[in-house]
């Protein structure tokens, strides 16, 4: 995966949690980037993140999204490690790219986007970016930006059904 494909734009009400310390199955060298969004499957001792292959994710009710990580994991082919997490708590707002720049390049573009539910969308070369098809089911919402100030970024938060500690 990629290092800082997202990060954060405003913390909730009441600032930013601090880390949490989670397990990370063995499979690969470090497979958890720092400023990824970070899974957990319901009843998994282990976190994961979004693979190329993944593109529809989170959908509500389904994907749960613990946070996004502070650090690279410690993870290696043959061993567990850890990974420590931000936690994603209400009226967090993250920052992102857009799988496609042209969908927001003017701010009207933009502000017709806002209030949709998408989806992240990961690269092969695992580049976390989100995508603009509004879904019913869709646990990210994109938010109010003036993009000016952030030039080819999409603000967004996580839908509450798709929060792991909601």
């Amino acid at each position: 995966m990629a290092l800082g494909n997202i990060t954060i734009r405003r913390e909730g009400a009441f600032g930013a949690p601090g880390s949490r310390k989670h397990a990370v199955a063995a499979g690969a060298v470090g497979s958890i980037k720092a400023g990824e969004l970070v899974l957990k499957v319901l009843g998994s001792p282990s976190v994961v993140v979004w693979t190329a292959s993944e593109d529809t994710l989170p959908a509500v009710g389904t994907d749960y999204i613990v946070g996004i990580s502070a650090t690279t994991s410690t993870d290696t082919a043959g061993a567990a490690g850890t990974v420590e997490i931000i936690p994603i708590t209400k009226g967090m707002v993250l920052m992102g790219d857009a799988v496609l720049a042209s969908d927001i390049d003017t701010q009207a573009k933009y502000d017709a986007l806002v209030g949709d539910r998408v989806t992240l969308d990961t690269t092969a070369a695992g580049v976390q970016t989100l995508n603009t098809s509004d879904g019913a089911t869709n646990g990210l919402v994109i938010e109010p930006s003036d993009i000016s100030k952030a030039p080819g970024k999409i603000a967004f938060s996580v839908r509450r059904a798709c929060i792991y500690n909601a």
